[in-house]
């Protein structure tokens, strides 16, 4: 019986063990804190491929606006030859 006592007394004095309460509070924190730095790591993934989907939207658009003005040139051409051809 007075084993089971010392146990209990043992048990109840680990549970309020400042010491222990701060190290347990102190694990707490740290995986919050880790689960923390891998939501800000998918966060700044997620923003680094956006940015170049807009970059690779950029290009396409750069590009056919090149084309665009490259048609242009050449119907202005066209019309510049239509023009002189009937002398207006």
């Amino acid at each position: 019986m007075q084993n089971n006592n010392r146990k209990k007394n043992s048990e109840a004095t680990q549970g309020n063990n400042p010491a222990i309460q701060a190290a347990t509070v102190e694990v707490i924190a740290g995986l919050f804190a880790t689960l923390a730095e891998g939501l800000s790591t998918v966060a700044s993934v997620l923003a680094v491929q956006e940015v170049q989907q807009l970059a690779e939207e950029n290009e396409k658009s750069s590009a056919d606006i090149q084309e665009i003005q490259m048609q242009l040139v050449l119907l202005t051409k066209e019309v510049k030859k239509i023009s002189k051809a009937l002398n207006i």
